[in-house]
């Protein structure tokens, strides 16, 4: 009854326009909760409509598939490159719809456990969040599964080792290589703690590349399984992070317009030390896949690493242009990747110089306002919460003191992760403006707020050692201050890597502020050095350079540093101080 149900389904939106079915896509469930890597959407229950091919997608033209239906295959390719792309949710539409038009196509249910589970990324973002990673939903044998109306069950970790058993029953019907497939990503679903599990998974894939070594699809694939990333202090790749890239660069190699490996090369560099080995693959990921909206996104993730800081907005922007066409188009569309492009693109412009246009899309995020749902959540991740932390942090890195005090700029939200970025902020301006006992106030109710914090806790946290840092350099202790400045720097600096970062700005460029307003010229010097280390490019950390520099009467290191930061706020807002004080030395 369900399965004619649902053919009826497809057979009314079949008379449909095409902009009516483009629409009709909104009739998904309400999704679960979100993923913390708002890098990729994870669906909620199961997409009940069935899927359209879509141009911009990326082509697949050598994967071969077991099936009886021409039309399946489209949907599974199309739904393979979706995958490629971490677009989960339209993933698993197009493969359900495969299995829908073939319901022995094996492995259209594979990529439905691929979809599902929404754990098919960088092994070093499953480090970042263990929760994330959990690939067994264990429930007691005679717990009911929740289940939407055509009998997915709504959690997505058992629907992914449902969708793999089936995989699993049809496996005799497929090719042996389709069938290594199948068998590695049932190893991930089997009900195995995690780390036995993934390992299961990678071993899987290893047998299947040693099987089929020009399988460029399978050795992409084992690339992003064991990209483990680099060390957040050192910069030091960990364990098979240099073979995930080994892997990667022959398959671009054989093939450079395989978008998946060029895509996951991207990740491959975050972090490191030579982001730059990714440029090319930023270069050719976009062209490649030009309407979803993380293949648009990612290159900024590796520009705004490089000295490439135009270029990170450019990507940002596009990104944000293509999402707003996809969220126009379907009401329940999940935003929070939405939310996390926009919050890059403001730490982007804010490292540009361009306060307004940071402004601006402050308020973009802060006009999806939040459900009575969202706001009885503690997620962080969401358009409006990012706008709140993208507002905090253009606000304090251009120094708008006067706007942070004035009761209104900051909204007042009663939660405690917005309350302590708000009394971080009035603080620093208290401070900063001669009011100690205030900025003291602001301090002890920072710590107040720390206590009900259970999200962002160590940046939070981070936070309040750097204000009490600045309270005692405004009072005259500079060793105090300076012991604190180090701590919370180096603490900074040993957080887990994420992007863009989550902490407001670097701890160093603050205390290079307070070192330069002290006239320690050589603190700052070293201060805004390290600075640069941490986002290369930033014209800010520049022009603080350039007066540290002044200071100890190293003219010619001087102009060069104002040179650099000339060219990289090459667009900053001409009223914005460091900008002033360029026109008024260039008149000179």
């Amino acid at each position: 009854m369900k399965h004619r149900a649902f053919i009826a389904a497809i057979a009314l939106l079949a008379s449909l326009s095409s902009a009516d079915v483009f629409a009709a896509r909104a009739a998904k469930q309400k999704p679960a909760a979100r993923d913390p890597d708002m890098c990729v959407v994870p669906p909620g229950a199961q997409p009940l409509l069935p899927a359209k091919l879509l141009p911009g997608m990326g082509t697949i033209k050598d994967f071969a598939v077991t099936t009886k239906s021409e039309d399946a295959r489209k949907f599974f390719l199309q739904g393979l490159a979706q995958i490629h792309s971490f677009w989960f949710v339209e993933s698993e539409r197009s493969c359900l719809q495969a299995a829908q038009l073939d319901p022995e196509m094996a492995m259209a249910y594979w990529c439905m456990a691929l979809s599902a589970a929404s754990d098919y990324r960088p092994a070093f973002q499953l480090l970042r969040n263990a929760a994330a990673g959990n690939t067994a939903a264990s429930r007691a044998p005679d717990e009911v599964v929740a289940r939407t109306s055509n009998g997915a069950a709504v959690n997505p970790q058992i629907r992914a080792r449902e969708a793999i058993a089936r995989a699993m029953e049809l496996r005799e019907k497929v090719t042996p290589r389709e069938r290594l497939y199948i068998e590695s990503q049932a190893a991930r679903r089997a009900q195995a703690p995690k780390d036995q599990a993934d390992a299961a998974y990678i071993a899987g894939l290893r047998k299947l590349v040693a099987a089929y070594p020009d399988d460029l699809h399978a050795k992409s694939m084992l690339g992003l399984a064991i990209d483990n990333g680099f060390e957040p202090v050192t910069r030091e790749p960990r364990e098979h992070t240099m073979e995930a890239i080994a892997l990667l660069n022959d398959v671009v190699k054989k093939d450079d317009d395989n978008f998946a490996a060029q895509h996951y090369l991207i990740h491959a560099w975050e972090g490191s030390k030579t982001p730059e080995n990714a440029w090319h693959a930023c270069e050719r990921y976009p062209q490649l896949v030009p309407n979803i909206p993380h293949a648009l996104h990612m290159p900024g993730h590796i520009y705004a690493q490089s000295d490439k800081i135009a270029e990170a907005v450019a990507a940002f922007t596009a990104a944000r242009a293509n999402e707003l066409t996809w969220i126009d188009a379907d009401t329940l569309y999940p935003t929070g990747h939405h939310g996390h492009n926009v919050h890059f693109l403001i730490h982007s412009l804010n490292l540009s110089g361009r306060y307004h246009d940071s402004m601006a899309q402050v308020q973009h995020l802060m006009s999806f306002k939040e459900t009575p749902r969202d706001r009885g959540v503690n997620n962080q991740l969401g358009p409006w919460r990012q706008g709140y932390f993208g507002l905090v942090k253009s606000l304090v890195r251009f120094e708008k003191w006067n706007d942070v005090l004035d009761g209104r700029t900051i909204p007042v939200y009663d939660k405690p992760e917005q309350n302590a970025w708000r009394h971080w902020a009035t603080g620093l301006a208290f401070a900063a403006t001669g009011q100690s006992e205030k900025a003291k106030a602001a301090l002890g109710d920072m710590h107040k707020d720390l206590d009900a914090v259970n999200a962002a806790k160590e940046p939070m946290a981070i936070a309040a050692q750097e204000l009490e840092a600045i309270i005692a350099a405004k009072a005259g202790d500079r060793k105090k201050a300076y012991e604190l400045y180090r701590k919370a720097a180096d603490r900074e600096a040993a957080m887990i890597y994420t992007e863009p970062p989550s902490y407001p700005r670097p701890v160093v460029e603050g205390w290079a502020n307070v070192a330069l307003a002290a006239g320690d010229y050589a603190t700052a010097e070293k201060e805004y050095r390290e600075a640069l280390t941490r986002e290369p490019g930033s014209g800010r950390a520049y022009f603080g350079l350039s007066a540290a520099l002044d200071g100890l009467g190293r003219a010619a290191d001087a102009r060069d540093a104002r040179s650099k930061a000339a060219k990289a706020w090459a667009n900053a807002d001409p009223n914005l101080p460091q900008m002033q004080r360029l026109t008024t030395s260039a008149q000179r």
